[in-house]
């Protein structure tokens, strides 16, 4: 294995005014005690990123910056305290990142969102991001891929690896739900890139699924391979709704809700009041979408003994165990399980983001490799 390279070609953003502009940025050397350089193979793109570029931005970001969030690479070199991580493996780079002196405040997505936070924005400038052909990123973040049974027998892609990147945040909240073959599940809403994710993976571990949306038709991709997701049409009206979910459900209640609502679903929330109507006693809520001030019925999850619980991004552990569900055949990616990934190189960043801001339904992913 040939030593660590000294510098690396990057796309930096700088002002919405011009284009990503192509960098050589030096790597630090020796590789440093906790990290890890990678060879960028596969590295995700957000339907976000074109109105971000633009200076229409979801989440707050000091430029300049190197975007790209998470990647499937291959690594290179490690520094000295590395025990597991060898040279030349395969692994999934997670991109959420935590400090490691304050793991618990400060926190940032990698070449995404620094959060506004000013200790996060320290942290987010130290670990560059991921739309580059190599990259230093932490130790921790690498999760370990086994290349022979992935890319072998399963003769998945690089590009359908990178799926991971969503599974993982859906794996947060079906972990933090503690899940469990044979219980009832509402997902709402449920067919976008995450909330869909939520829906695939609960209902491949076993679970029955009842999941929401305004059009059942965008869920017959899903339904039509999973006969554990039962779909539910909303009108808007409660009560109605509520009876619908009610009947969806193979016991006439659900043991845990996850909402995966956007911003703008605040302005009319019946959806999640429905759902809170059908939770079984001791049932548990998982907030893992981006809603601000929805108000809840206190008495009522009060009296049901209702646990409620918010789950932003995952942990390592949550990851791992992702990996091993996929590595042994339970979780499926690809096209058996319905995902449409298409890949673009990294000179092609533009045409890459003009496809991923309409490639919005469930399944759908673009990438970039380098």
């Amino acid at each position: 294995m040939s030593s660590a390279p000294t510098t690396r070609h990057a796309l930096v953003f700088e002002t919405p005014e011009q284009p990503l502009v192509l960098k050589s940025e030096p790597i630090q050397t020796p590789t440093a005690h906790g990290s890890a350089v990678v060879r960028i193979l596969s590295t995700t793109t957000r339907p976000h990123n074109k109105a971000s570029f633009a200076g229409k931005r979801v989440l707050p970001v000091t430029a300049p910056y190197v975007p790209g969030n998470s990647a499937i690479a291959r690594v290179i070199d490690v520094g000295p305290d590395a025990v597991s991580l060898a040279k030349g493996q395969l692994v999934y780079v997670s991109g959420f990142i935590t400090a490691r002196d304050d793991h618990t405040n400060s926190q940032v997505l990698l070449g995404f969102s620094d959060l506004g936070a000013s200790q996060s924005k320290k942290l987010f400038k130290a670990w560059p991001g991921l739309w580059a052909d190599v990259a230093t990123v932490p130790q921790e973040n690498c999760v370990p891929l086994n290349e022979s049974l992935l890319c072998g027998t399963m003769a998945y892609t690089l590009g359908q690896l990178e799926y991971i990147d969503r599974l993982a945040v859906a794996n947060g909240g079906v972990s933090s739900a503690a899940l469990r073959a044979g219980e009832t599940v509402i997902v709402c809403p449920a067919t976008g890139h995450f909330s869909g994710a939520v829906v695939e993976l609960a209902a491949q571990i076993g679970c029955h699924v009842v999941a929401l949306t305004r059009s059942a038709a965008k869920l017959e991709p899903l339904t039509a391979r999973h006969a554990r997701i039962r779909p539910v049409e909303l009108t808007g009206d409660v009560d109605a709704d509520a009876k619908a979910i009610r009947a969806a459900c193979p016991q006439g209640m659900a043991d845990a809700l996850i909402d995966v609502s956007p911003h703008e679903a605040a302005a009319s929330p019946s959806h999640l009041h429905a759902g809170l109507k059908v939770l079984c006693g001791h049932g548990r809520v998982v907030f893992l979408g981006a809603m601000e001030n929805v108000s809840i019925p206190y008495m009522s999850i009060m009296a049901r003994n209702i646990a409620i619980k918010g789950q932003f991004m995952f942990t390592r552990e949550m990851t791992a165990a992702l990996v091993k569900m996929i590595e042994s055949g339970v979780v499926k990616l690809g096209k058996e399980a319905g995902h449409n990934v298409r890949a673009y190189k990294m000179e092609d960043w533009q045409q890459a983001i003009a496809e991923a801001e309409t490639a919005t339904n469930w399944g759908e992913q673009i990438v970039l490799e380098p």
